[in-house]
């Protein structure tokens, strides 16, 4: 929120006038937090702040310092920062303290309060029994925890003596560790910093954290899908592409065919309607709801109730059953009693086969549009595609993206897999933002990359680049400076419209705000500590963008 710059003689600082504005009504602010019992409590269970919250904070602060110190450290052996004597002394008290501490923190600190809220909501916590159900709030049992210490403390040996052997013995010779122990190092350090920061469950500020992972993680996501899609709207016609995706799409429509004549097979309804239908489990939902809607020829129109029987066993003797209210039995064909009358017979084509086939159909369908696009236009199918996805996701409304991927999207996924991909809210939250911005995120990719002169891609072509390379060295490097500014407009419109996950119940800022509101009724202090949260990580991201900016210039 202060950038440093030379503009002005004897002042080094200059503040952003937007922050010198919150800086200004902060001692206003922080007396509001301070004094009022209703402001305190709304920004406690907005923020997440659990129990145990100082401990868990404490622990995530040591925790960090010493990985982003073993961060530091790796990138400065990888970038060769060992030419001076001065530069290895630093390097080795870095090393020093970086291994000190993570000792110090293992062997002597109590950390359990962190552990604690890390691992209990990694595992489930209905079945597992690694957890005192007794305890409030869930904490490991004893026995667990008197394991995990002393898996960390065995762990924190071998990371010790690994560093130093192959790291500080090495510097301390003079002599340059090799890459792949200081690449080892930062690989290691990093991951473990992206596991805190956008897995680990932190009960000090669960509900920040929330909004800053989905911002983030999505703002990823769309950032690669957006390239993705500049690159297709690059590419130009080969002499066979064409013909290669014809050759495919009538692969899939012979696919489709042959699928659609697999043998069929049938149910049967015996019994009446006039009262419940016993429904055999694993009965495919669209025959079921036949019944259910009054599809039957039988049935004249009229919808009848139904309910679910585990066997075919048992759902005859439900029928059987005067008892029961349940007049007839919907049950496979060739399970049927012989001699049992039969009311109406339906023939389909198993799930095993129709899906595959309708999805082979419309694929091979659209190929054939984006063929017909492509013949006429003269350029490449998938820059055909790209266009398409652009202009369709962009006509959206974000919120609109969010219902139809987080709620029948997602549901048909998991109908399709058996229940074997079912998304968290939080993910199918996370996936329609970054598909809602990817399209945003094209057009300026796309723009970046036409503003490289083209003599540039001729000189590299020339030399012997291959496109791949041409793109990866010479275009992109200077595309990604110039596109910044708009990328990082981006990243603050992505952090405000996180707060639509809300309508999911991913419990983010938002959620938590309707939340307490709800519960408490109070009509502002919940909101405007929202509206202020958001208008600090806004300005702190403005701030980071403007930084970013300023040392990417290539001016």
């Amino acid at each position: 929120m202060i950038e440093k710059t030379s503009t002005r003689k004897g002042w080094p600082f200059r503040i952003r006038p937007s922050n010198l504005v919150l800086l200004a009504a902060a001692p206003f602010i922080i007396y509001l937090f301070a004094t009022v019992e209703n402001y305190q409590r709304s920004l406690r269970f907005i923020l997440g702040v659990g129990e145990n919250a100082g401990a868990i904070f404490f622990g995530f602060l040591n925790i960090l310092a010493i990985l982003l110190l073993g961060v530091g450290i790796a990138f400065l052996l990888l970038r060769g920062r060992l030419t001076t004597q001065r530069h290895r002394r630093y390097v080795l008290a870095a090393l020093a303290l970086h291994l000190a501490w993570l000792a110090l923190l293992v062997f002597q600190i109590d950390l359990t309060a962190f552990w604690n809220s890390v691992i209990v909501n990694i595992i489930d916590q209905r079945t597992s029994t690694l957890i005192d159900i007794q305890s409030r709030p869930l904490a490991l049992t004893v026995q667990t925890q008197q394991a995990i210490a002393v898996g960390l403390r065995w762990a924190s040996l071998a990371y010790i003596a690994l560093v130093g052997i192959f790291i500080f013995a090495p510097v301390l010779a003079a002599k340059r560790p090799y890459p792949t122990a200081a690449l080892s190092l930062f690989l290691v350090n990093g991951g473990a910093i992206a596991f805190l920061l956008l897995v680990a469950h932190l009960g000090f500020a669960t509900g920040l954290f929330v909004t800053i992972r989905a911002t983030i993680v999505a703002y990823v996501a769309a950032a690669i899908l957006g390239l993705m899609l500049a690159g297709m709207l690059g590419l130009t016609l080969g002499q066979h592409t064409l013909r290669n995706y014809l050759i495919v799409a009538l692969i899939l429509g012979i696919g489709s065919a042959v699928l659609f004549t697999r043998p069929q097979e049938s149910y049967v309804l015996v019994g009446g309607l006039d009262q419940r239908v016993a429904i055999v489990k694993g009965t495919p939902k669209r025959l079921s709801n036949a019944i259910r809607f009054g599809d039957v020829p039988a049935a004249l129109g009229e919808s009848t109730a139904i309910r679910g029987a585990a066997t075919v066993e048992r759902a005859l003797e439900l029928q059987a059953d005067d008892t029961n209210n349940i007049s007839g039995a919907f049950i496979p064909g060739t399970l049927a009693p012989p001699g049992i009358p039969i009311v109406w017979q339906v023939n389909y084509l198993p799930d095993r086969f129709r899906t595959p086939a309708i999805l082979a159909t419309v694929l091979g369908a659209f190929l054939l549009v984006l063929l017909l696009g492509a013949w006429q236009s003269g350029v490449h199918p998938l820059a055909v595609f790209g266009e398409f996805f652009i202009d369709v996701v962009r006509g959206i409304p974000m919120l609109v993206i969010i219902l139809y991927i987080g709620l029948p999207l997602s549901g048909a996924v998991k109908d399709a897999t058996n229940g074997v991909i079912d998304l968290p809210n939080m993910i199918r939250g996370i996936v329609a933002i970054s598909i809602g911005y990817s399209a945003f995120m094209a057009e300026i990719f796309r723009a970046g990359i036409e503003a490289i002169p083209r003599g540039q891609v001729e000189a590299a072509r020339s030399i012997g680049l291959s496109r791949w390379h041409t793109a990866r060295l010479v275009v992109l490097p200077q595309a990604l400076k110039i596109v910044i500014p708009p990328l990082g407009n981006e990243f603050i419109a992505m952090l405000k419209d996180t707060s639509l996950l809300s309508i999911l119940s991913v419990r983010d800022l938002t959620q938590r705000t309707r939340e307490f509101q709800a519960a408490s009724f109070l009509p502002f202090a919940p909101f405007n500590s929202v509206a202020i949260l958001y208008v600090v990580l806004t300005l702190a991201a403005s701030s980071m963008v403007k930084w970013v900016e300023r040392h990417t210039d290539a001016k």
